[in-house]
């Protein structure tokens, strides 16, 4: 390691990695790794091998081989996805410019170097992604000069004819047993590298694309300790607490960036935007301090009240039902909430829940749901409808003339396609458990970035309860899935069936079956009616009445919506009844909507508080 000033029988010496005058580099033989007290890193043989330019695959190797001790990694460089275009390698061609432009954001040429950096034909600065066997998989270019947003240009893109992999920069040069540095960009990743911190990676398209979770994830769980470190703006503090969230609080800190640099020749504070920019302004002991000092997630079970920063609901982010009449009285499915949807047999929960994960799917976020009564392919069934549209769903009649109607095979191909990686079914035949059920969740909220969250229904769910714990199983239940909600700040909907009562009777707070605190404790509680229209004289077909609402702090406010059989939609208005999900790119003709003149008439489609 070429260290200076070492003394051999203390094992002391100047530490690599930061600019000092008295020794405090030492060795500790019972973790065989150094540490420095003036920086804090820590440093084991393969840092050591990969501060030569090793790569994490390589060092390992080396370790073994000086160790004589064989054993097999499997082939280097082997490319193992079939049918994947892997990118082509750019040529170790001359690096002027890009050393040029880097060398103007603090990046020397050894950092260039270190990781891979290259220039194109165009003088553009080439960025390698390799997964952890060091497989080229991904090669980025950006402009080797500041970006003229105004003249159109853009700030990056992948190379052409080449399939994508959302790979970290850097992540085959990451030594797994020591923290990890997730910046929001390369040229951060690179300043964090110049000032002395090697354990860095990047995010590769930027803060609003999380599949690089998804991608890495099994890497990602090997790690103690990681620190995001996002851009001075909204998508990096969306960035920040969407991973923090995701990869677990218990192990993740996050760095704030300040907010201002002074410049003293000009005498006034200038915004301060990212890593790269503290490594310019303020220099590279200035990054070391931010990674040394990021932030630690507080104690989970308290909160300083003068902390909490106020929130209205308007500003609150959740889920849109896409009924109006429902969102006008509810806004959003919030997220860190429990909504209980309860209804007779009959009145159309099936198509609710459906109705909201292709809604969720809409808005771009990811569902996992768990049918204790459907199999998986008939809740696949139910939902493809209602994606699908009458658009797309044509009427058939059997030999004794019964109708139904079928989904056309063109629309299902692309549905399948369009939703991949988005909707997640509880696999049929797996334990019912609600301790195996929430560890679902969490994989699938961490893995994927589930957003929405369905169990159809309490009665389904295994709670280990006998006849006389029943009631504090269903209590454990619902406390248990409210903690799941706010600790991952998502939407999660439970059904929960009502006791037995007469027809046409609204379901009201003391009428679902089991433990009165299944409504008491929910934050949400919306139950369905089919109406009798002869005796109700209402031309609807259901009633959903938002039995309670602690987010508003109302109750009892009616919505009344029409029902499709061949779509199994539910719709207020023409433009729910005809409404096309963006993965249906063609341009239909108008559908009759069969409720025209009754709109014309009443005004409007839907009902608000009860009054149409």
């Amino acid at each position: 390691m070429n260290l200076e000033k070492y003394d051999p029988a203390n094992k002391r010496a100047l530490c690599p990695w930061h600019l000092e005058d008295t020794p405090s580099f030492i060795y500790n033989p019972k973790t065989y790794s150094w540490h420095c007290f003036g920086c804090s890193r820590n440093t084991d043989i393969i840092d050591a091998y990969m501060h030569t330019g090793l790569t994490y695959l390589e060092a390992l190797q080396k370790l073994f081989e000086e160790a004589k001790m064989t054993v097999s990694f499997g082939e280097k460089n082997v490319r193992s996805k079939r049918q994947y275009r892997y990118p082509k390698e750019e040529p170790l061609n001359d690096k002027a410019h890009v050393y040029e432009y880097l060398a103007k954001r603090g990046i020397s040429k050894e950092t260039v170097d270190r990781v891979d950096v290259r220039e194109d034909a165009h003088g553009n600065i080439v960025f390698n992604y390799y997964d952890a066997n060091d497989v080229l998989c991904l090669v980025k270019y950006r402009p080797s000069h500041k970006i003229n947003k105004a003249a159109g240009e853009i700030k990056a893109w992948c190379q052409k004819d080449a399939d994508t992999t959302p790979l970290l920069f850097n992540m085959n040069r990451v030594n797994t047993t020591a923290p990890l540095l997730v910046c929001e960009g390369e040229i951060d990743c690179m300043a964090a590298i110049e000032a002395g911190f090697t354990n860095a990676v990047s995010v590769p398209l930027g803060a609003n694309n999380y599949g690089w979770i998804e991608e890495n994830f099994d890497w990602l769980e090997q790690f103690d300790s990681i620190i995001i470190c996002a851009d001075n703006d909204e998508a990096g503090i969306k960035m920040q607490k969407e991973c923090v969230s995701r990869l677990g609080s218990w192990r993740t800190k996050f760095i704030d960036i300040p907010l201002y640099h002074h410049d003293a020749e000009k005498d006034r504070d200038l915004p301060m935007k990212d890593l790269n920019h503290v490594l310019y302004c303020e220099g590279k002991q200035a990054v070391l301090d931010l990674i040394e000092n990021a932030h630690e997630q507080e104690v989970p079970s308290v909160v300083d009240v003068s902390d909490i920063e106020d929130l209205e609901l308007d500003e609150m982010d959740g889920i849109y039902t896409g009924l109006q009449g429902l969102d006008t009285e509810i806004m959003k499915l919030f997220y860190g909430t429990l909504t209980v949807v309860s209804g007779m047999p009959g009145a159309g929960k099936t198509s609710f829940l459906s109705q909201l994960v292709c809604q969720s799917l809409e808005q771009e976020k990811p569902v996992w749901m768990f049918s204790g009564e459907l199999p998986n392919r008939m809740q696949r069934g139910w939902f493809k409808y209602i994606m699908a549209g009458n658009q797309h769903i044509q009427q058939y009649f059997d030999q004794n003339h019964t109708d139904f109607y079928k989904v056309d095979a063109d629309a299902t191909a692309k549905i399948n396609e369009a939703y991949k990686k988005q909707w997640f079914l509880y696999r049929d035949g797996l334990s019912n458990t609600l301790d195996e059920l929430l560890k679902s969740m969490e994989d699938c909220v961490r893995k994927y970035g589930v957003k929405l969250l369905i169990l159809d229904n309490l009665m389904t769910i295994d709670l280990g309860a006998n006849e006389n714990s029943e009631l504090l199983k269903q209590t454990d239940c619902i406390t248990r899935l409210i903690h799941f909600a706010m600790k991952y700040s998502v939407a999660v909907v439970l059904v929960a069936h009502p006791r037995k009562m007469p027809q046409g009777e609204d379901v009201g707070v003391y009428d679902i079956s089991g433990t009165s605190n299944i409504i008491n404790l929910a934050h949400r509680t919306i139950a369905l009616r089919r109406i009798n229209k002869e005796k109700e004289q209402n031309n609807y077909d259901v009633c959903l009445t938002i039995v309670k609402d602690r987010m508003r702090g109302r109750q009892w406010q009616k919505v009344n919506l029409y029902y499709d059989v061949g779509s199994r939609r539910f719709y207020g208005n023409e433009k729910e009844y005809a409404f096309q999900y963006s993965w249906d790119k063609e341009q239909h003709p108008p559908l009759q909507y069969p409720h025209s003149e009754e709109c014309e008439v009443l005004g409007s489609c839907y009902s608000n508080g009860g009054n149409t």
